[in-house]
């Protein structure tokens, strides 16, 4: 029997989540969890992961959060899942360019530098609570 890591489990939802904002492009939370039928706390898990990947970027209308593929995560899609062979290859004038919707992208937290010796304080103070 398989063993199911932490990382299997939410890189498997991670995949589903890309591949579904891949597919149809932006989406609110209650509209992932009904085409992917996962759980919201799996959503949340496999966002923060392609968040951690810098894959996607949330836009907030009103109080809603809306989830999309980062551009060179969506055009990386468009081009791969629509090669054609050589042998059908259209003529340049006659490419279709993807359409892709611009989001404002999520920047990453400041990292904070700390001292090994504060570091490894935080490690016993949080494995001791």
């Amino acid at each position: 029997m398989k063993e199911m890591t932490v990382e299997s489990v939410f890189g498997s939802n991670a995949g589903i989540v890309w591949k579904t904002l891949n597919q149809n492009g932006s989406s609110n939370l209650a509209n992932l969890m009904k085409t992917t039928s996962l759980t919201r706390e799996e959503i949340y898990g496999a966002l923060g992961w392609l968040g951690r990947e810098n894959k996607i970027v949330v836009k907030h209308q009103g109080r809603a959060m809306i989830f999309s593929l980062r551009d060179e995560e969506a055009y990386q899609a468009v081009t791969d899942t629509t090669a054609e062979p050589a042998s059908k290859a259209r003529s340049k004038s006659r490419k279709i360019k993807p359409k892709i919707k611009k989001a404002r992208s999520v920047k990453a937290p400041n990292k904070q530098t700390e001292s090994p010796a504060v570091q490894s304080e935080r490690v016993e103070e949080f494995m001791l609570h």
